[in-house]
């Protein structure tokens, strides 16, 4: 059976580790210089994401690949933050859309990934 790209993308996602962002508030409130967003803000003042979800990736590699490419991960869409205690993790600054369309698929494809079938 063809495994799409959205298919595969979603497979990849999954995998993340999905970290509610009360977490990273409480991270915050401790110490206030313990988190350190690595883009540039958007449209929006607050320091971080609106969505109420934040993710680190699962698999050491993907994170060495973002450290390299903050750039690429706020050209699709994400707010990038470094952490002693959670590494590098990410959020989307949106709300009332597909993410896959407008964020993850574009991550995955600029991570050169290959897990689907050729159409």
């Amino acid at each position: 059976m063809k495994v799409t790209k959205k298919e595969a993308c979603e497979r990849w996602v999954r995998g993340f580790n999905a970290i509610p962002l009360s977490v990273v508030k409480k991270l915050i409130e401790r110490d206030i210089d313990s988190v350190i967003e690595l883009t540039t803000p958007g449209e929006y003042d607050d320091f971080l994401p609106m969505w109420d979800t934040v993710w680190t990736f699962d698999e050491w590699i993907d994170e060495e690949w973002a450290r390299r490419n903050i750039n690429v991960l706020q050209e699709c869409g994400f707010r990038v933050y470094d952490n002693e205690d959670l590494g590098l993790f990410f959020g989307i600054d949106g709300a009332g859309y597909d993410f896959y369309k407008a964020h993850w698929i574009s991550l995955y494809e600029a991570r050169w990934l290959q897990w689907h079938d050729e159409d």
